[in-house]
């Protein structure tokens, strides 16, 4: 039988784009630093191309810095031109789906709140926390679906939704000295004999933006109110062992020095050699007893020795957003004769890693046992 909507077309479509702005202001809080220009000065890069034109893939051109001498004096420039050295990364879209139904018409006398508006935040919430997911799982080159969180709930099931994530190649191979192109982690060996003292540190940090800018290409920072930072991202595990650090104090000093003058800092954990210190817990976390022994999956990469969360130093384009168009992205309908709602959302982009020759542009994983 015909379902109808409940709602005339041109509240539906303001009620559709106000749900995606405002999913999009919740990610972008999240995140801190979304470009949507082509200097990409953010660690997200959002693209809209497929928004105004039909398509399945959305090209992400980007250019590294320039690395050659140039020419003293008045010897000849012309014919000694640099070529920029530029990349196309192809991001695959997909389509996310979630859904509402409520009880009936007595069921919603019984209340004294409004369960559609209810359901539509409710909604709200799920695509944002998806999103986040979505851009942390794809940075850490996360594939095992069977990933939780500390409460024990699955949430690597779309580990691998609109695109498979490259994965960190060193996170296997660092055997000697648990550090690679784009990867460290705390023990110093391979995470497969790692122990629960092998915790993040400020230490860490400073290697890690030390690997960032050394880079081929170089990691790129972010500049904006007037500094030039790295920002790393680490699980709330993470975040309360660099609390607990005998170090704490000076990055404490130094970020409520900056946010004082700059809002930029606000909020932060800590600012600590160029880097803005965040707390996310969509931040990459293994529970090895439950979600296998790796962020592989099971039989595939190191055997992880203790439980692990990834965090994530990012500079510019370390991610890239696809957004299609869709003016459906909320729906409501009802069902059974009019005495049942349903409030339904969908999403239309992709998500994935930006990697330039076989390695990641704009970030650096960075392991550490994190024990509940």
């Amino acid at each position: 039988m015909a379902n109808t909507i409940t709602i005339d077309a041109n509240r539906q479509e303001l009620w559709s784009k106000k749900l995606m702005q405002d999913v999009k202001r919740d990610v972008m809080n999240a995140m801190r630093f979304v470009a949507t220009e082509e200097d990409g000065n953010g660690v997200v890069l959002l693209k809209r191309d497929l928004a105004k034109q039909k398509g399945d893939l959305q090209n992400f051109s980007l250019i590294a810095r320039l690395s050659g001498d140039g020419v003293t004096g008045d010897a000849e420039l012309e014919g000694n031109e640099e070529s920029m050295s530029s990349f196309n990364e192809q991001v695959a879209i997909d389509q996310i789906r979630n859904a509402v139904r409520l009880t009936g018409k007595l069921d919603a006398q019984k209340v004294v709140y409004d369960q559609i508006k209810s359901a539509r935040e409710n909604l709200r919430i799920w695509m944002k926390e998806f999103l986040i997911r979505q851009i942390f799982l794809k940075l850490g080159g996360v594939t095992n679906t069977s990933l939780t969180d500390v409460n024990g709930n699955v949430v690597g099931t779309r580990a691998i939704w609109s695109n498979t994530p490259d994965f960190i190649p060193d996170a296997d191979t660092a055997s000697a000295t648990g550090s690679g192109n784009r990867y460290l982690n705390a023990a110093g060996h391979s995470m497969a004999t790692a122990d629960s003292g092998d915790t993040m540190t400020l230490d860490l940090i400073t290697d890690a933006v030390t690997k960032a800018e050394l880079a081929d290409p170089m990691i790129q920072k972010i500049d904006m109110g007037g500094d030039s930072f790295y920002v790393c991202y680490m699980h709330n595990l993470q975040a309360r062992d660099i609390r607990k650090s005998p170090d704490w104090k000076t990055a404490q000093q130094n970020a409520r020095e900056r946010a004082e003058s700059n809002p930029v800092f606000k909020g932060a954990l800590g600012f600590w050699s160029n880097c803005l210190l965040l707390s996310n817990e969509f931040v990459p976390w293994l529970d090895t007893s439950v979600a296998g022994n790796s962020f592989r999956g099971s039989g595939s990469g190191t055997d992880f020795g203790v439980d692990t969360a990834r965090a994530l130093l990012c500079g510019r384009q370390a991610v890239g957003i696809a957004e299609a168009s869709n003016p459906d992205a909320l729906v409501v309908e009802q069902f059974d004769y009019k005495n049942k709602d349903g409030v339904a959302t969908s999403f239309i982009g992709g998500v994935q890693k930006i990697m330039f020759n076989s390695l990641e542009f704009g970030v650096i994983a960075i392991d550490s046992a994190a024990i509940v």
